[in-house]
């Protein structure tokens, strides 16, 4: 079952391996700690989770990219408000996967071995979330919202993107985690 709201988040240096510390997720991880607050925002409302809402870390880093990791807010458990229990979710993943295709590393956590372009054939139709986007209002549900996690999407990832709308949110760059926020702002004001 797909999630009417689907939140595709690039990680362009997130490790594959877990070859990195809980203690160090900005460093060793390759940026995981945007990562992780991005899951916080896209799944956490206060005091509990947006059971429409899935998130997927695309990790692109090394040393075996890319890594699909799928958050199902319909089932996941265990998952909690802060980076490192989150983060240990995905780690826990990675040495479950090994060298299968796919596995779930905790209930609703799952982790495959696809790049963009098979998820995004998995999904609901794509928007760019992009500051030069040319609309500011989001398609109705069901829908994959993509973006970056501290860096822009790449030429490839663009492309593997074209027929998709771009969605500004502001003329301001905003933290991933932030745009994620006020996506669901947008979508629960209407």
């Amino acid at each position: 079952m797909v999630a009417d709201r689907n939140f595709v988040i690039l990680g362009h240096r997130a490790h594959t391996a877990p070859d990195w510390k809980l203690d160090d997720l900005c460093g060793g991880g390759g940026r995981l700690d945007v990562l992780m607050r991005c899951v916080t925002a896209a799944m956490w409302v206060s005091h509990g989770l947006r059971r429409d809402t899935d998130a997927w870390l695309l990790l692109s880093g090394p040393p075996a990219p890319p890594v699909a990791v799928h958050f199902c807010g319909a089932s996941v458990r265990y998952l909690n408000p802060d980076e490192r229990s989150t983060a240990a979710l995905v780690r826990n993943g990675l040495v479950k996967l090994r060298n299968r295709a796919s596995v779930e590393a905790s209930p609703g956590v799952t982790l495959h071995r696809v790049g963009l372009e098979e998820l995004l054939a998995r999904l609901p139709p794509a928007v760019l979330l992009d500051e030069t986007g040319d609309t500011t209002e989001f398609p109705a549900a069901p829908l994959t919202i993509v973006l970056g996690d501290d860096r822009d999407p790449t030429g490839e990832e663009r492309a593997a993107l074209a027929s998709a709308p771009r969605v500004q949110l502001g003329d301001r760059s905003l933290l991933s985690s932030a745009c994620i926020t006020l996506a669901h702002h947008q979508m629960d004001s209407v």
